[in-house]
């Protein structure tokens, strides 16, 4: 039998583990980085490309309907977080972080933040983050067509 550990998919690397580029947090706080791999498997096994490139079809034309782009991204927001991520990569997020506590989950690009109360709301945390990149000012800023890349999300341990 597979374990996500043989097949190096961890949904949750210790920030002292992960290989790519990101700055430690300040003051030497325990921190995690949620792979991009993550969100983007969120996507596809949801259909969310499909699901959100219909809900604006129609709306970027020669002229923007911006009622109509303002529903799509509240709709788009909405769908994203109310769809499921797959029980084990759940199960191991939760898994991983210590039982209490309280997280600040954050890109590492900036933007948008999210604070969480124990390693479930944590969870839920990073649905929101997903979620915040269909706020009507994000979808405006990328643009007709524009889909946001998957990135990585940083989980910090508060003191």
């Amino acid at each position: 039998m597979f374990r996500d550990d043989d097949l190096h998919l961890r949904p949750l690397v210790p920030l002292a583990e992960w290989e790519g580029e990101l700055n430690a947090p300040e003051g030497g706080a325990e921190a995690w980085v949620v792979p991009a791999w993550v969100e983007e498997e969120f996507y596809q096994l949801n259909n969310l490309r499909f699901q959100i490139e219909r809900l604006f079809a129609g709306v970027w034309g020669v002229r923007v309907d911006e009622e109509a782009l303002a529903r799509a991204a509240d709709a788009a927001r909405e769908l994203v977080r109310g769809s499921y991520l797959v029980a084990e990569r759940a199960e191991a997020f939760v898994a991983v972080l210590p039982r209490s506590g309280a997280f600040r989950l954050r890109r590492p690009e900036g933007g948008a933040e999210e604070e969480a109360e124990g390693p479930l709301e944590a969870l839920w945390a990073l649905k929101r983050l997903w979620a915040a990149r269909w706020s009507l000012d994000e979808v405006i800023r990328r643009g007709a067509g524009g889909w946001p890349e998957p990135a990585p999300v940083v989980v910090i341990a508060k003191r």
